[in-house]
């Protein structure tokens, strides 16, 4: 019976010893990746998440960054004016593509690849411009030519529901246009007709109804903020330190957001005189209030420095995809002429 119990002390001791390193190889390999390419961080359109503020990691797949060179050098199209032949050097991180949802990271089958030269070529398609008198200079001087100008006079960020805008058969309030449209890039630039009107702080929870509510409505759109931009000092409709504070409360409002798809956009330190710090006079339309025609180019050249820097709008991935296809044939019935053209002159040598 002693030698009975000592082999089945000896069986249940080697028992345990098999459980812990059983235990110890499934904590091993709960430390290894899952698979071999890294995961993907993506933030789901669904209620849930978005009111968290979670984040899902995404197996990858399927790449979902862009593969952007660190420098691009491009010739900006798709802008009447001087703009397209205006060469511009773009910075860019490797960014991601999204946010999605996860009906579309479900139908996610291929590696998505886009460079500046592309973006550019997109970005007058699909910026949409919302705001007032000020805004709706980009349509006024063709500098924009897209069917999402949602812009108007003497429209303000306490007024903008009394205004109606029409697109392709809809009617109705900024709300409705822009959640029949859904343009990829969305400009808002109102404020001129607020600083005489509310108080900055006004301003701002006027602002922050305004910025929900286009996230509802576009929800795959990036959203660009735009700071009020300076008066002439020839001019007493208000004071540029008063335009200044609005603005500064704007950029919290916009940083408080936290969102990679939405970005505030200095667009009155481009446009001022260093010296006075007034609307520069090459910037002034001619009242010290409204932009020349040249102010709003300084705009979209830098606007597109902005749009690099952000993750790319799942909106607009079809028309990428379109570009980059259109791009390849091209670059491709160029290289099979070259090849062509040498085939001939070796053989008449």
């Amino acid at each position: 019976m002693k030698d009975y119990g000592n082999s089945v002390a000896l069986f249940a001791s080697l028992g345990c010893m098999v459980l812990l390193i059983v235990s110890m190889s499934f904590a091993k390999n709960d430390e290894k990746p899952k698979n071999d390419k890294a995961g993907a961080e993506i933030v789901l359109n669904d209620d849930d998440t978005s009111k968290s503020g979670t984040t899902t990691t995404a197996a990858a797949t399927t790449s979902v960054y862009a593969d952007i060179d660190s420098t691009n050098t491009t010739t900006v199209t798709g802008v009447s004016g001087d703009m397209s032949q205006t060469s511009v050097t773009t910075t860019t991180a490797p960014v991601f593509i999204g946010p999605y949802s996860k009906e579309a990271l479900a139908d996610m089958t291929t590696t998505v690849s886009v460079d500046a030269a592309i973006l550019h070529e997109i970005y007058p398609e699909q910026l949409s411009i919302l705001g007032d008198s000020i805004a709706s200079g980009f349509g006024a001087y063709e500098v924009l030519t897209n069917p999402y100008d949602f812009a108007t006079g003497n429209l303000a960020s306490w007024s903008i529901n009394d205004y109606t805008f029409e697109y392709e058969g809809t009617s109705g309030t900024y709300k409705d246009v822009l959640a029949a449209s859904q343009p990829g890039y969305i400009y808002i630039s109102m404020g001129m007709n607020d600083v005489n009107m509310v108080t900055s702080d006004q301003y701002v929870e006027n602002y922050r109804q305004i910025i929900t509510d286009v996230q509802t409505a576009c929800p795959e759109s990036n959203i660009i903020v735009a700071s009020i931009t300076p008066i002439a000092s020839s001019s007493s409709f208000a004071a540029n330190s008063t335009i200044v504070k609005f603005n500064e409360k704007l950029q919290a409002l916009v940083e408080e957001f936290g969102s990679a798809n939405i970005r505030y956009f200095d667009a009155h330190s481009i446009l001022i005189d260093s010296a006075s710090g007034a609307l520069a006079s090459e910037n002034d339309g001619g009242d010290g209030i409204h932009l020349s025609y040249s102010a709003y180019y300084s705009i979209i050249e830098n606007l597109y420095t902005i749009f690099d820097e952000m993750p790319v709008p799942a909106a607009i991935l079809d028309e990428v995809n379109e570009v980059s296809s259109s791009v390849t044939e091209t670059v491709t019935e160029e290289s099979t002429g070259e090849s062509t053209d040498e085939s001939d002159a070796d053989s008449n040598s």
